[in-house]
């Protein structure tokens, strides 16, 4: 009885229905989002004042060594291919800006989802729903969204350059590139292309984002780039920051084994603890170690595939969320693409302990870091999907597709 109604499409159907109204109404009764707000800061700053348009970030960080709270252009560190990107919506007033960018991310992630849908293109009649039931549980997705972030820009670029690599590589790799201008990790993208197709495709990546990267740097000028590097990159990537929604492998090991102070939650408020354990130094070891780990194993898997490109592609687009010192609940983002080729591989290939073991993952993100007194239970749950995925590397093989 029970194998019969888990086998019905009309309940996963139902089941994911549910979570994409849930994702919808909870976005739409989010009061204020300041990460978006922060973007319109941005983008207007570099259409008035582009210059000095890192000031107030450099400032902030020089003073206190952590990254602003976003919302102002103090908490803007990205690079000026974010403010050009939020160029459409600065010309707004800011309150119908942030709504607006709201929706293009929205429609973008939709859009991305879509794609990898269709390079999917399971026949698989309880896999279809399970994708998308998937795909609207995942807690990243809905931070992402509700926060008014641009992870959508980001995936839709990612999945429309895995779309593209078998048509096309060199446009592929430009879809990459322009990805990779945004935020860094998409590069990581190029362990996974076919090997005939791989040399355009990592030549396509490399020129689109750095041409883009360059052209938008031009009206800073050369004070204002150097500016950028010296008092903003680099301080932001060594910022250190005791809030529990602050989530990262590195984290997990300066926290746990390094005795670095966070917040958990305590009564109606948090209070800041510390582990027994002040093992600095190793755990900034196993910190760097773990990143040449993820990589190296990412890489093995994609070859142990057959090099089967999504797959691949996916590995590395997963490294995102996995290698920065920095990730928020909607960096975690990144994984969904891998999550979901998996999770339709597993169910047309009956592996139920593969699956079994990829819910309890996904469990593991059910609430949010600061609902929990182990924060980086994400983290675990990230690394899970992740190394299972890379174990799974067979069902990716073009004899078992």
């Amino acid at each position: 009885m029970i194998a019969r109604l888990f086998s019905r499409p009309a309940l996963w159907w139902a089941l994911a229905a549910v979570f994409w109204m849930r994702v919808g109404v909870l976005t739409f009764l989010t009061p204020r989002r300041p990460d978006t707000e922060g973007m319109w800061e941005g983008a207007h700053a570099y259409l008035t004042e582009p210059s000095h348009m890192y000031d107030a970030a450099a400032n902030y960080l020089a003073r206190t060594h952590i990254i602003a709270p976003p919302g102002g252009l103090d908490a803007f560190v990205s690079p000026p291919p974010v403010a050009v990107l939020a160029i459409p919506v600065a010309l707004l007033p800011r309150d119908a800006a942030v709504q607006v960018w709201t929706a293009i991310d929205a429609l973008a992630l939709a859009a991305a989802l879509v794609i990898l849908y269709r390079v999917i293109a399971t026949g698989h009649v309880v896999a279809r729903p399970v994708f998308w039931l998937v795909a609207g549980y995942f807690p990243p997705l809905f931070a992402d969204v509700s926060a008014g972030q641009r992870g959508g820009i980001l995936l839709v670029a990612a999945m429309a350059s895995i779309w593209l690599e078998r048509r096309n590589p060199a446009v592929a790799g430009v879809a990459g590139g322009l990805a990779a201008s945004l935020k860094y990790f998409p590069a990581a993208m190029i362990i996974g292309p076919r090997p005939e197709h791989r040399l355009r495709y990592v030549l396509a990546l490399g020129v689109a984002a750095v041409a883009v990267t360059a052209v938008t740097f031009i009206p800073l000028g050369f004070g204002g780039a150097l500016n950028y590097y010296q008092h903003v990159l680099l301080p932001s990537l060594a910022s250190y920051n005791p809030d529990c929604a602050y989530d990262s492998v590195r984290t997990l090991f300066t926290r746990y084994i390094g005795g670095e102070e966070f917040a958990v939650p305590g009564g109606t408020s948090y209070v800041i603890v510390r582990s027994p354990l002040h093992l600095a130094e190793l755990a900034i070891v196993l910190s760097y170690a773990s990143a040449l780990v993820f990589a190296g194993a990412a890489a093995w898997a994609a070859w142990r595939s057959g090099w089967n490109p999504a797959y691949g592609m996916a590995l590395g687009f997963a490294l995102g969320a996995l290698i920065p010192n920095e990730v928020w609940p909607y960096q975690w983002l990144p994984l969904l693409p891998l999550a979901l080729l998996l999770v339709v591989r597993a169910i047309e290939r009956r592996r139920m302990l593969t699956l079994v073991l990829l819910a309890a993952c996904l469990l593991g993100f059910y609430r949010q870091p600061c609902d929990l007194f182990f924060p980086n239970l994400w983290t675990v749950a990230a690394i899970g999907i992740f190394v299972l995925a890379v174990w799974e590397n067979r069902l990716f093989r073009p004899e078992t597709n």
